[in-house]
């Protein structure tokens, strides 16, 4: 099964590789990210900058551009209801649809050439960096990148859940279950509760190394 989900690429996985991407400090991809998904809210010629700039980083991180648009069932749905009710004016909906998909790539493409330990470290540096820079020097040895470590498993659970959901549907297929709505009813509660089930391991972990919520 392992093998099989290889081959279906699992939106938002790390392909490990040693491009300039995967170089580049996690910190400053995820503020790239952010920037990247606001302009292209901003105007028209910000999302065509970031349009540009997607298919540029993707090529410059080997993969193909299309990969990053896995997943994103739901938001084509979302795209041609919007489209839809956009008659009147089929260019605004379009466009608005674009821009949809913007964070999402933008993001597929942050997870794809980023580990959540990069990611959790360059936050953290950061952040001690701003807390000594406001105290004066003067901040506590322990859990001093509790932010940082919340944030950064805060977005550790958006690849997870769609590893889990890949695996749930991966299973529907081996037992021949037929697509549709029918479906959505047995993986919906499925991953929920696969993923309630890695937070409350991920609250233990926490806990047992003294980072409990009250610290």
């Amino acid at each position: 099964m392992a093998g099989k989900l290889k081959q279906r690429q699992i939106p938002f996985r790390y392909r490990a590789g040693k491009t300039v991407l995967h170089r580049v400090p996690a910190g400053l991809k995820l503020l790239i990210v952010m920037v990247l998904s606001t302009v292209a809210y901003v105007s028209i010629y910000g999302l065509a900058v970031a349009m540009v700039l997607l298919l540029a980083a993707s090529i410059v991180a080997r993969i193909p551009p299309w990969e990053l648009l896995k997943g994103t069932r739901t938001l084509v749905l979302l795209s041609l209801c919007i489209m839809f009710l956009n008659l009147q004016t089929p260019v605004i909906g379009l466009i608005t649809a674009l821009r949809i998909f913007i964070p999402f790539a933008a993001a597929a493409l942050l997870f794809a050439v980023t580990t959540m330990r990069e990611l959790r470290l360059s936050l953290g540096a950061l952040e001690i960096r701003l807390k000594n820079l406001f105290s004066g020097g003067h901040t506590k040895p322990r859990n001093v990148a509790f932010f940082s470590l919340s944030i950064s498993l805060m977005l550790g659970f958006i690849p997870r859940f769609f590893e889990l959901w890949e695996t749930a549907n991966l299973a529907c297929d081996a037992r021949l279950c037929k697509r549709g709505p029918r479906r959505l009813f047995l993986l919906v509660p499925l991953v929920t509760e696969r993923m309630m089930e890695a937070a409350a391991d991920t609250a233990l972990a926490l806990e047992a190394r003294g980072l409990g919520v009250g610290d």
